[in-house]
Parts: structure tokens; sequence; C-alpha cells
């Protein structure tokens, strides 16, 4: 059975991303904006990413079937995005928001049903810390929602309903990658993660083993 392998998230590999990641605005659209109407996601969504790629370079991360080139169309198993968080407005809907000032967002994790439970999220999770640290970011900070909490208002619980569409990860899997929550919330706590991390991130070794297999079914 053929691996996967982790590709960069740039302007030339915008194709290789999950289809979630394609066609979800929640991060990236400010919901105050007079003219959000959000009527247009695919089309908004891209136009993000090829802004943000353009100026920030590296956007994030996707995992990908190893034989697929990183500018193929059939997309990834897995992606990951991150920014500085004057770029995610839509963080304002979150009832633990905003963001702290020195530290930048990991606003999305996508990933497909079949590839959860087998370390693929802290692969994407290590290569973001990775490439953060690289430009100097102090801190990432990223939103979970927690396993069978109790919505506090129907928002809450409107955002949980829509967790797989939004990339939302459940806090275990941020806490097992390092994250820790600095501020709660019975349901959409904020996590974050000083850099550099305390704890050893995954070494190529153990990066390769766990994409050593791809899930059967998508």
């Amino acid at each position: 059975m053929s691996g996967a392998r982790v590709v960069a998230v740039t302007y030339d590999t915008l194709a290789a991303v999950h289809r979630r990641t394609a066609t979800t605005t929640f991060w990236e659209l400010d919901p105050l904006d007079d003219a959000y109407t959000g009527a247009y996601p695919e089309a908004d969504k891209a136009a993000w990413l090829s802004s943000r790629a353009l100026e920030q370079g590296v956007v994030g991360f996707s995992i990908v079937r190893s034989a697929v080139e990183s500018t193929a169309t059939e997309g990834a198993f897995a992606t990951a995005l991150f920014c500085p968080a004057a770029d995610a407005p839509g963080a304002v809907r979150m009832p633990t928001a905003p963001i702290s000032r020195d530290a930048w967002v990991v606003t999305s994790l996508h990933i497909d049903s079949a590839a959860q439970g087998r370390g693929w999220e802290s692969v994407l999770l290590d290569a973001v810390i990775m490439a953060a640290l690289e430009r100097g970011v102090q801190a990432l900070e990223m939103f979970g929602v927690v396993p069978g909490g109790e919505a506090t208002s129907e928002m809450c619980a409107g955002i949980v309903r829509r967790a797989p569409e939004i990339g939302l990860v459940e806090v275990p899997v941020l806490e097992s990658a390092g994250f820790m929550v600095v501020r709660d919330h019975p349901v959409l706590p904020r996590l974050r993660i000083d850099l550099p991390p305390a704890h050893d991130l995954l070494s190529a070794r153990d990066m390769a083993e766990l994409l050593a297999e791809v899930p059967a079914a998508r």
C-alpha cells in the first residue's frame, strides 16, 4: 500500500488542500463586515489562500498520497492552515476569542474521517510549529472542541455542529500535540503553545512511520 507525505501549502500547491479546506470561509471572512455575504465560499477561499500565500509563503501543510504531485488536483487527506490573527477575522464568533496579541492562529485542521486516530493531526501540527518557529512567531493558538461538552448557547451549539466543516479539532488531540488551554469553556476553549515548545517534536523518522500507510477508504 502506498504511503503519504507532507506538502507545504504555498501559492504553487494551493490545489493540494483538503476538500473542506477549499470550501469553508468560517475563519477567513469577517461576519461583521457590511460586505459579508458568504455566498461564494469557494471563490472567497481561493482568493484568501492566494493572497495569504503571496504574502506569507507557507500558509499551512497537507498530507497527500506519496505518488501524487504536489500541484495535482486530487486534494489531500488532511490540511492545517495558520496565519496572523488579523487575517482570521471570523474567529470573532468564538466565545473564547480573541487570539492573544503575541500569537498566530492555527485556524483549521480538516482531515478525512478514515484518517483520524492515526497521529496525522500531530504530524500536521508539528509541521506548522516548525514553520512558525522559522518565522519567529512567539506562540500559536487554536480553538478546540470538547468531546461531549454541553453547549452554553445556540451559537455555540451551531459551531459545534459545524466542527468537521470548519476544521475544529478535539481538545485531547491538541493537548497531545503540546497545546494547553489558556481560556477554558465548556465546549470551545482556546489553547496555546509557546514557541519554541517545551516538548520534542516528531522526528522525520516518526513522521515517516506514521505516514507509511494511507487509509483504504477516504
